[in-house]
């Protein structure tokens, strides 16, 4: 097993240093653990439904989930007819952090909006959104190439507290992005 920067157990696999898991099991294996902690109970129709794989496929992930990377972190529960988290649960290649699960939703109702026959195996769970503001590609563009590039940009500014425009110089670094809230944290100063 090797700890990546996050702080999380990834094993190896054939004695490779390299990136040890591929990335479409490492994101299998984080919904199990995710479903299992948040949920109280995973089946195979969740990866299934999920990922589009066989029902086979789903239980031969559990099992090499139980096997390789977290051994005794889920017991299977017969009247709940799928795993449950075990006593000594510990996340290995999660978190456990609310915000994943909450994650794990939202982009669940992406995927179910643009394909709305899509079931991912959520139910009983509603993800409340805030309206989506329309951003102009040109504009994001610009902001995120100059962050990239490390540039200013003379931009116009109106407060919440003024509706008057004022001309600011500005030197984005990141772009923040959250479900409330986009901007640019970054240096400004008025323009002379």
């Amino acid at each position: 097993m090797i700890a990546n920067n996050t702080g999380i157990i990834i094993p190896k696999q054939n004695g490779n240093l390299g990136w040890p898991i591929r990335w479409e099991l490492l994101m299998r294996y984080r919904l199990i653990e995710i479903v299992a902690l948040w949920e109280g109970r995973l089946t195979t129709n969740h990866l299934c439904n999920s990922f589009g794989i066989a029902r086979q496929q789903a239980s031969k992930d559990i099992n090499a989930y139980l096997r390789e990377v977290a051994p005794g972190n889920l017991v299977y529960d017969s009247k709940l007819k799928g795993y449950k988290p075990s006593d000594t649960f510990t996340p290995k290649v999660t978190s456990g952090l609310a915000d994943e699960y909450l994650h794990a939703l939202a982009s669940t109702k992406d995927f179910a909006h643009t394909f709305s026959q899509l079931d991912l195996g959520f139910a009983h769970t509603e993800m409340l959104t805030p309206p989506l503001r329309q951003v102009n590609p040109d504009i994001l563009r610009t902001l995120v190439q100059a962050a990239r590039d490390g540039k200013k940009i003379d931009m116009g500014y109106v407060s919440l507290t003024s509706p008057d425009e004022e001309s600011r110089i500005i030197a984005p670094h990141t772009l923040v992005c959250t479900r409330l809230l986009r901007e640019k944290p970054r240096f400004s100063r008025f323009c002379a």
